[in-house]
């Protein structure tokens, strides 16, 4: 993301030139030319990250708009710009909560830019771990039940519940798996709200999202000074989780160098930050989730063992959405609820042909992707798209030599009733959703999850969005003319978000009408 700035100081020329400075750095800048101005600006909604502030200003110079935005904003980051050295100007603007007092850079060995950029680069780190601190906070301070499971469990899911209820009131750790989607992130908050833990935080982490690099820093922290960039200390995920707990998604993704770690840190309850030497003790729970055969990664030497022993003191197994879709209806009703309130659009409910069509559905991609669907449904409003979409995935996996369907039918009833007509085979044979295991278990190829040769209906149902998301920008478009910003207004995207689809869905003028 890039970072947002805001200069504001009354000489024309200096604000052209270092606003063209800073956007050369990769900065979003604004400008604005009195203190009056910006805290107008404030009081709009600008949420610059941070505000470089002239000292001297007629009007109303920088300390008494310093003044003015601490107290509106107290953890706002400004840097004070001036021409010369005021010593007695320093220290105000200190004792006013500047974060930090810079001269004007100008100077032909470039100094006075390196200064700059050092306090911008400190004071973006400073933010970076207020609004942290500000997440984790609120996170406190929500409703304990806010977190709770947003459905009725179905059978397949009543097993897995009824060992959250029995282990969340321990310290042990515990290995969730299961496929990608199926909700094994709100069974770790689910194991956080019951657990004696629940009023500290809940941390989650997703091990792949981050090179090793950054992760380690991610996880652990690091000194100021620790590597090239760290120009203040950072406290870590498993610092700010202290007494709370701390979820490890997608472990099975984390580089061996940093499961080393992991294993430690669960051992011995210590750790050091990058470019330290002092132990820090901690005490969390952890949580670690994987969609990946970790047995088959052992066996292939890329996930270690004792990490696996270590972390599998109780295994909770989540069955996939085709195994539960008694749950498809009270997820539906909680997604659409959602999302209109999100959107700001009228709550529609699906007729029974959709319902019947979402539960008789496979869902490759899982509650993520019903989840989306949904959101679709919402902004779109038009039932026939999810319908169309739905079709076409199935028909291009039937080309494919793959069903896309529930084997024996439900009856449908209103929305939160289902009742089955038969009993549904398992899609997977294998042990029980939930283990408590002595020893280590061989799962075998048939729980592989990314198996050679498989269908990927993932991609076919990403596909099949872009067709539905084709059609109804073209629809928007023709009805408004090809006016884009009124077609951006209808369908509730930024009009760059517009351009960016209409580009990637190869839509014309021509085409389109």
């Amino acid at each position: 993301m890039t970072a947002r700035l805001t200069l504001v100081d009354d000489d024309p020329a200096f604000t052209e030139y270092l606003q063209t400075l800073l956007r050369t750095r990769g900065y979003s800048v604004d400008i604005f030319h009195s203190g009056s101005e910006l805290l107008e600006g404030l009081r709009g909604g600008l949420t610059p990250h941070v505000i470089l502030l002239d000292v001297s200003m007629p009007d109303l110079d920088g300390l008494e708009t310093l003044r003015a935005i601490r107290a509106a904003h107290p953890s706002a980051q400004v840097i004070m710009l001036s021409g010369k050295q005021a010593p007695a100007t320093i220290i105000e603007a200190v004792r006013l909560g500047a974060a930090d007092y810079v001269l004007k850079p100008g100077d032909p060995e470039g100094v006075g830019e390196a200064a700059l950029e050092s306090a911008i680069r400190n004071a973006l780190e400073r933010e970076s771990l207020s609004a942290e601190v500000a997440r984790l906070g609120a996170q406190l301070t929500e409703d304990p039940d806010g977190a709770q499971l947003c459905w009725r469990p179905s059978a397949a899911m009543r097993p897995v519940m009824d060992m959250v209820e029995r282990i969340s009131d321990s310290d042990v750790d515990v290995l969730i798996r299961g496929e990608s989607g199926v909700g094994k992130d709100v069974v770790g908050r689910e194991l956080h709200r019951r657990s004696d833990r629940r009023s500290k935080p809940f941390v989650k982490v997703n091990c792949a999202a981050l090179p090793a690099e950054l992760l380690e820093s991610e996880l652990f922290g690091h000194e100021r000074g620790a590597f090239t960039g760290a120009g203040a200390t950072r406290v870590g995920k498993f610092e700010f989780a202290q007494h709370g707990t701390i979820m490890l998604d997608e472990i099975g993704e984390m580089p061996a160098a940093l499961q080393a770690k992991i294993l430690h840190v669960l051992q011995d309850r210590q750790f050091t930050r990058l470019g330290s030497n002092r132990p820090i003790d901690v005490n969390v729970r952890v949580l670690a989730a994987t969609n990946r055969n970790l047995e088959a990664m052992m066996r292939g030497g890329s996930f270690r063992e004792d990490l696996f022993y270590r972390l599998q003191v109780i295994e909770l197994r989540v069955p996939a959405l085709r195994d539960r879709r008694e749950e498809i209806p009270s997820l539906v009703e909680f997604f659409l609820t959602k999302y209109a309130r999100v959107y700001r659009r009228p709550a529609l409910r699906p007729s029974p042909l959709l319902l019947d069509t979402m539960i008789n559905y496979t869902w490759p991609g899982n509650i993520r992707e019903l989840e989306n669907m949904m959101k679709r449904f919402v902004v779109l409003q038009d039932e026939m798209l999810v319908l169309s979409e739905l079709e076409h995935v199935r028909e291009m996996a039937a080309s494919q030599g793959v069903t896309v369907g529930l084997p024996v039918p439900l009856a449908v009833g209103a929305v939160g009733e289902v009742a089955a007509v038969g009993s549904v085979p398992p899609v997977n044979e294998g042990p029980a959703d939930v283990v408590v295991p002595a020893v280590a278990r061989d799962t075998g190829p048939a729980e592989t999850l990314d198996g050679d040769g498989a269908i990927d209906l993932q991609s076919l149902a990403r596909t099949a969005a872009m067709r539905a998301e084709r059609e109804a920008i073209q629809q928007a478009l023709a009805r408004f003319r090809w006016n884009r910003r009124k077609t951006a207004e209808y369908l509730s995207v930024s009009y760059k978000t517009l351009l960016n689809k209409i580009k990637e869905c190869g839509i014309t003028d021509t085409g389109a009408l």
